[in-house]
């Protein structure tokens, strides 16, 4: 029965690939499911005659589980959650004894899967620093020539010849199903490390595993090769279902080459509570090691602040312009495809300057504190990079902003700069593996970087990715990604053809901040996210100011997670020399235990001093803010719309990004409440379609009273308007009318056979305020009302001011359109600011 244990763990291994979201989104059922059937076999292999007790005092133990379950998400908390089903169990096994064998075998394979949860952030680190293994390539290779295929390997690349085609194939971890073979090899041996007495025996099985499992994963690569010619399809590496079964022969191997006749789940029993002062010092340096290996990868130093001196370059770029302003004269694609809006808003909050004219020497860097280099498209002077690399040193900031597949060719000159800090632009382009859609980044509850903690999601418009050093801090990590090579035989370099076997696939590096001397370098790799078309749109703005706050630090105590890592691993030692023997399921346990407890100090004391440290900053200079609610409204305003809607009537971008010309930022706000409101010049709602609740309405209310600003758009296609349950406050409302049209319809001419038809058709009406607008029927579509010291503004066709009229934001506007957006910039400037 012990020999299950292999197909148990094999199978707990591999439903991580169904409930992480690495390579595909997470399947919760499925996950499930290949959970519990691991557990079947782990609590199979566990069975025994022998009673198993636990003390009543290390019961008292068990309740500290709940607090990682509280602050983790599933998966990662499921491990905690089985050891407590096993507790509970046992608890009922008191009374049914029959249960007892199986509260065993649950708490053991919560054991494992909260060991295997715990080796997920190595693997996040490994994974999104590495992909290919070139040097697997020719054993690959070696191993298709004997089985019949022809195949060669020209710079890591393995090409393959089956069925007359030629397959080029990048050799990576993902391809050899690296997570499982990573977490069944760690958990395993750690478990065989506990519960075998024998030492001898204990490496013996583990060199057994390693060498068993090493050869399997390169047959069982080379096997997926030869059946990718015939599903030609990519997921048969990555999909979860496929890595299960192809991995069970390794667990029935397992089983025939390592029985496991010497494990003894019987050793440990928590029969009697034997806790004496040197196991105490042993567990208290447990929990300084785990609380010093979470320091030293969720601790960042504070730094010391600077004074905000910013300089973009634009000697170097001709792509994304800062120089020229979004204003009502200049339409079309540069006029919101350049970086204006950005540089303007930093200068808000920093002191921003533009280097035209200048070369980067140490003469001008000296005045500033951080560099922004966006977009290059020509070379720097060995002179100039020698200048910026000693402009961190000494403190500076460095912002690199790249894009995808080395378009315009920034990343090459990129790259003669980032090189000298180990990072690497690489030239290839992102996106949602499975789906092709651009990704979407959601920020961490918890172990966030400073950059991204006061950002909730990151909408990239298709990023390249980033190589660097191990040490270097991973600010946004893609997950579930593919990255596709680019190609010069198109016209921004995207390859047509997407998932084949050159691809990669998995975890990657789309943000990245390394520490160099005194200073810091921070590379993005998504350069047109900052475009005035959407640089107001999502998480981008904060992300901007989480960036600029990072940068504008000193190192101080550059050395600290060195020291944390060191601590980490001396204590982890020395717990583990005081704690000998180490054998049974209560030494795991309480490893498990105490090790859970100084995460859950840990984990949440880091996030409190990082919010402390690094706070978003407050404007130096007022700006006017133009808040469009989403709570309430039926619009779409997204930096990347066709993953969402084709129906552009639905749109808004172009009406949101147009209150730019007018000089104001715009925004979104989720959520209205007093927070919200304070901050805001202007609150517009859209096509309202959700309930306004009564604390709602009173807050908007004295919004205005006390001077704000409020403008509600409907249109006769919201069904579901909600609009009058806020307009009836000020007097005002829309009504529902009806004209009549007349039409004369022509059967057939020769017998001059004619039909009068007339129908009604709906229109809305604006009843109350001060009548701005008619149509061309003499009905209200623009009122406004002066309430208290504020102003409400309805207008009644919002339709008009949508993408399907206004178009796209690099429209070159017809005669008609441009009447349009002067109607915008009338609501605004001549209603709602009038007198301003």
């Amino acid at each position: 029965m012990k020999r299950l244990f292999w197909l148990g763990i094999v199978i707990l291994s591999c439903s991580w690939l169904f409930s992480t979201n690495f390579f595909n989104k997470p399947d919760v059922l499925s996950s499930i499911i290949a959970v519990v059937i691991g557990l079947l076999f782990i609590v199979l292999s566990t069975y025994t005659k022998e009673k198993f007790i636990i003390d009543k005092r290390y019961l008292l133990l068990f309740p500290f589980l709940f607090i990682p379950i509280v602050l983790l998400n599933y998966p990662y908390n499921i491990g905690f959650i089985v050891i407590l089903c096993g507790v509970l169990i046992y608890l009922i096994s008191l009374k049914i004894k029959k249960f007892n064998f199986v509260s065993l075998g649950l708490i053991l394979g919560g054991a494992i899967l909260s060991l295997q949860s715990a080796f997920l952030p190595l693997y996040i680190l490994l994974g999104s620093h590495y992909h290919r293994v070139d040097w697997f390539s020719p054993v690959a290779s070696f191993l298709c020539n004997l089985f019949g295929f022809s195949s060669s390997v020209v710079n890591g690349l393995l090409f393959v010849k089956m069925s007359g085609d030629v397959y080029p194939i990048t050799t990576t971890l993902e391809k050899l199903a690296f997570l499982p073979w990573f977490l069944m090899v760690i958990s395993s041996i750690i478990i065989l490390f506990f519960f075998i007495k024998k030492t001898k025996k204990m490496f013996v099985y583990s060199l057994i595993l390693l060498m068993t499992s090493s050869v399997y994963l390169i047959l069982r690569y080379v096997f997926l090769i030869f059946a990718y010619t015939y599903a030609n399809s990519i997921t048969i590496f990555l999909d979860g279902f496929p890595t299960l079964l192809t991995f069970i022969p390794l667990a029935l191997l397992l089983m025939k080459f390592a029985p496991l006749g010497e494990l003894s789940f019987e050793l440990g029993f928590f029969k009697t509570f034997d806790i004496n002062r040197k196991k105490v010092i042993a567990y208290v340096l447990f929990f300084v090691s785990i609380f010093s290996l979470i320091a030293a990868s969720c601790y960042y130093d504070p730094g010391e602040e600077k004074k905000g001196r910013v300089l973009i370059d634009e000697l170097h770029s001709e792509w994304e312009d800062t120089t020229r302003p979004l204003d009502k004269e200049w339409y079309g694609q540069l006029s919101t495809y350049n970086y204006y809006n950005w540089a303007e808003w930093l200068n808000y909050y920093y002191h921003v300057d533009r280097n035209i004219n200048h070369t980067l020497n140490a003469s001008l860097l000296k005045n500033y504190d951080i560099l922004v280099i966006k977009c290059p498209t020509s070379l720097f002077s060995d002179e100039e990079i020698n200048a910026i690399v000693d402009f961190v040193k000494n403190g500076g900031g460095l912002y690199l902003i790249g894009d995808h597949t080395n378009v315009f060719g920034m990343n090459f000159y990129l790259n003669q700069i980032s090189e000298k800090f180990g990072i690497t632009f690489r030239y290839d382009a992102t996106y949602e593996l499975g789906t092709g859609k651009t990704s979407v980044y959601r920020s961490p509850k918890i172990a966030a970087h400073p950059i991204v903690q006061n950002m909730q999601e990151f909408d990239f418009l298709t990023s390249c990715t980033l190589e660097a050093p191990i040490n270097s801090e991973n600010v946004i990590v893609g997950y579930g990604l593919l990255a596709e090579p680019g190609t010069y035989s198109t016209q921004y370099f995207f390859r047509e053809m997407r998932s084949t076997l050159d691809t990669e696939q998995g975890l990657f590096l789309q943000v990245v901040a390394v520490k160099y001397g005194k200073g810091r370098v921070v590379a993005f790799t998504d350069s047109t996210c900052f475009s005035n078309f959407c640089m107001f749109m999502d998480g981008y703005t904060d992300f901007n100011l989480g960036v600029m706050e990072y940068l504008n630090r000193k190192n101080l105590y550059g050395f600290a997670n060195t020291v944390f890592l060191l601590i980490g691993i001396v204590f982890l030692v020395l717990s583990l020399y005081l704690n000998r023997p180490l054998s049974g399921l209560k030494k795991i346990l309480s490893f498990i235990v105490v090790g859970a407890l100084a995460f859950s100090i840990a984990v949440p004391g880091f996030y409190l001093i990082n919010k402390a440290n690094y706070s978003l900053p407050s404007p130096h200079a007022d700006y006017t803010r133009i808040c469009f609610d989403s709570e309430h409204s039926g619009y779409i305003i997204s930096p990347s719309p066709a993953g969402i809607t084709t129906d552009n009537k639905k749109l808004f971008n172009t009406f949101f990004v147009w209150t730019q010309r007018m000089g104001y930022i715009p925004y979104t706000e989720e959520k209205i409440d007093n927070n919200s409101l304070d901050k805001a010049d202007v609150v517009v709602i859209i096509n309202p379609d959700k309930s306004f609740t009564e604390e709602e309405t009173n807050m908007l209310s004295d919004y205005v009273e006390n001077g704000g600003r409020l403008l509600v758009m409907d249109s006769i296609l919201n069904v579901n308007s909600t609009a009058n349950e806020l307009l009836q406050y000020f007097s005002m409302w829309i009504t529902t009318e009806s004209k009549y049209i007349s039409a004369k319809l022509e059967f057939n001419a020769a017998s001059n056979t004619t039909v009068n038809l007339s129908t009604s058709m709906p229109y809305l009406n604006i009843i109350g305020g001060n009548v701005t607008v008619l149509d061309e029927n003499n009905h209200t579509i623009l009122s406004f009302s002066s309430v208290g010291k504020g102003t409400v503004a309805v207008f009644a066709d919002s339709y008009t001011f949508s993408d399907a009229v206004m178009g796209g934001t690099f429209t070159i506007p017809n005669s008609d359109q441009e009447k349009i957006y002067n109607m915008e910039y009338y609501i605004f400037e001549n209603i709602l600011f009038r007198g301003k």
